[in-house]
């Protein structure tokens, strides 16, 4: 009889966990979710955009990471606009951009869609700011398009190698709202930051999942998962313009970062690499300073190398 009543507790409370599991969160359509910044429609695709500074002024365009959105670049729109023409961009099917249940995810349609951004917004020429997966969709966009591009910043990047991906079955679907909340709850602020105690990481997540919640985002993950590993090699001899590498102290997302980094290194010999102290995956979030002081030393140095550094104490 006891291992009868173990038996029942145990179906019972796996299946409390395949309920949690499939439920979903994305209770708000894209229409009626509130938006901080405009939208342009491209191909029959809606992205949302936040612009700040004079136009006039040299532009500067800003790509956030897989499962960020304008929200990431608050703090470098506030500091670079008063020099700079600013805008930070949100990809098809993040942040506050269109969510299209079937369609190209891959980062070289992502790419292309920027370009097509920069073209409704009359940017001729850009300096680029890509994060995390941000940074491969700028380094495609150098590589395809470089009279486009003055210069490339890659802040915590990935490398745009190919890495194999699983099959996609079909049965894991239902459960990836689940499985989306749990890599965004779980040790979220450790993850995410050198020091969680130096920000408001709650509010940062909650931020980061309020996009989350309009309908359709876990499709566009699940069309991520067999459209990016379709995306040819990026051609990084095309890569010539001035590029700054942001590397952080502690990553702790990007998996091997050392090997990512080398990556890096080798394809873009002629990039400067910092690496800034005190700072986790979300570097722009956690010394926005430190990040926006070594962007615009970066910016001001058009034709000398910056000279290399090791890394950068912010205190």
């Amino acid at each position: 009889m006891p291992l009868l009543i173990v038996a029942i507790i145990a179906l019972i409370a796996g299946i409390l966990s395949l309920r949690w599991l499939a439920k979903s969160r994305e209770d708000t359509t894209w229409a009626d979710a509130p938006r901080p910044g405009k939208v342009v429609t491209l191909d029959g695709v809606s992205l949302h955009y936040v612009e700040a500074g004079n136009r006039n002024n040299p532009a500067i365009v800003m790509i956030h990471g897989f499962g960020g959105h304008t929200f990431s670049y608050r703090y470098q729109l506030k500091d670079l606009s008063r020099d700079f023409y600013a805008v930070a961009i949100d990809l098809k099917g993040f942040g506050f951009s269109d969510r299209q249940p079937e369609g190209d995810y891959s980062l070289t349609e992502q790419a292309r869609l920027v370009l097509g951004a920069m073209d409704a917004l009359k940017i001729d020429r850009a300096t680029l700011i890509g994060h995390s997966m941000g940074g491969e969709v700028v380094m495609r966009i150098a590589a395809s398009a470089p009279q486009r591009v003055e210069r490339v910043v890659l802040a915590a990047s990935v490398s745009g190698q190919r890495i194999p991906f699983a099959p996609r079955p079909r049965f894991i679907r239902p459960f990836m709202p689940g499985l989306a909340r749990l890599m965004m709850v779980r040790n979220f602020g450790k993850k995410m930051f050198y020091d969680p105690s130096t920000v408001d990481a709650e509010s940062i997540r909650a931020n980061y999942l309020a996009a989350a919640r309009i309908r359709g985002s876990m499709d566009t993950i699940w069309n991520m998962w067999t459209d990016v590993p379709k995306d040819k090699p990026i051609e990084y001899s095309r890569i010539t313009q001035p590029v700054l590498i942001l590397a952080a102290e502690k990553e702790r997302v990007i998996p091997i970062y050392t090997r990512v980094l080398a990556h890096l290194r080798k394809n873009i010999p002629h990039a400067e690499v910092v690496t800034v102290e005190r700072t986790g995956h979300l570097m722009l979030e956690e010394q926005p300073e430190a990040a926006n002081a070594l962007i615009r030393r970066f910016l001001g140095f058009e034709q000398q190398r910056i000279e290399p550094i090791v890394s950068v104490s912010t205190g």
